[in-house]
């Protein structure tokens, strides 16, 4: 999909608007109180406000993984601030080591044990793994997983590493390494701002979860579309179904996917937060 033929599926909203119908009625500009809004009232309103900001929600552009299928609530099973972190190259074991944990705390750790974590003071964060074909996925319940460094160190040795960090916004992050190598990293919400050896390299990926690499936008569902574009790349997706077998529309969108389902203990070890 090239630059000139991209249409991104995107809804706006405004941030902390004055009411925008509101203003567009009181300057003259009939627009009614429901149905899209003209484009040039749009922008003649964030012209007339500078301090209103302007976000886009992204769609995928097919039928494959798109960010809908990331819209995890704030209590899900990782809670607000996790890593997860695709792998290529390495077995779970030699993920958890590069993580930082020593091999006499490697267990099997069950969801229970992460969900009771969650709500704990505790200093240490509970990595777990799983293998899905050729590649292992680790799921943090912290920021160990996304740290730039450990992530390169994942992809050291001809491998691939990407990560996904929810950290409250501000500290989201997305890295892309190859061989040690950052390729390519973002803040999931900007990702205009592309960094790395090569960071337009997955710019095809990200208009197919809906965006386009060429704008300015701001994304509102940053942490969704980040997890999307990471399945694309890995062809692992993740699903929180409870260990029920996947309703048939999902089945069929996701044919010749993995999914990983939580339904099991997995393999997983906790480190130290610092």
């Amino acid at each position: 999909m090239s630059d000139s033929s991209f249409r991104s599926m995107r809804m706006a909203r405004l941030v902390r608007p004055p009411g925008i119908r509101e203003w567009a009625d009181s300057n003259g500009h009939k627009i009614g109180g429901t149905g899209m809004i003209p484009s040039h009232v749009r922008e003649a309103y964030l012209a007339a406000n500078p301090e209103v900001i302007e976000v886009v929600r992204v769609f995928a552009q097919d039928s494959r993984v798109g960010p809908d299928v990331y819209d995890w609530p704030d209590d899900g099973p990782l809670g607000p601030v996790y890593a997860i972190t695709f792998v290529r190259g390495l077995d779970e074991r030699e993920v958890l080591h590069r993580l930082g944990a020593e091999e006499q705390d490697i267990r099997l750790i069950s969801d229970e044990e992460v969900a009771e974590h969650q709500g704990a003071e505790n200093p240490e964060e509970i990595i777990t793994v799983a293998r899905l074909g050729d590649w292992v996925v680790a799921e943090c319940k912290g920021r160990r997983g996304s740290r730039s460094e450990h992530v390169k160190a994942l992809s050291i040795g001809g491998g691939e590493a990407v990560a996904v960090q929810r950290d409250r916004g501000a500290h989201d992050r997305f890295i892309y390494t190859l061989d040690g190598q950052v390729m390519t990293s973002f803040t999931p919400s900007r990702p205009f701002d592309r960094q790395g050896n090569d960071p337009d390299r997955l710019n095809g990926c990200l208009r197919m979860v809906g965006i386009d690499p060429t704008r300015d936008d701001i994304v509102d569902n940053a942490v969704p579309a980040a997890l999307a574009l990471a399945s694309r790349i890995s062809g692992v997706v993740i699903i929180d179904n409870g260990g029920i077998d996947l309703p048939p529309h999902f089945a069929d969108r996701f044919s010749g996917a993995k999914i990983l389902n939580r339904d099991s203990s997995r393999l997983g070890a906790a480190v130290s937060g610092q």
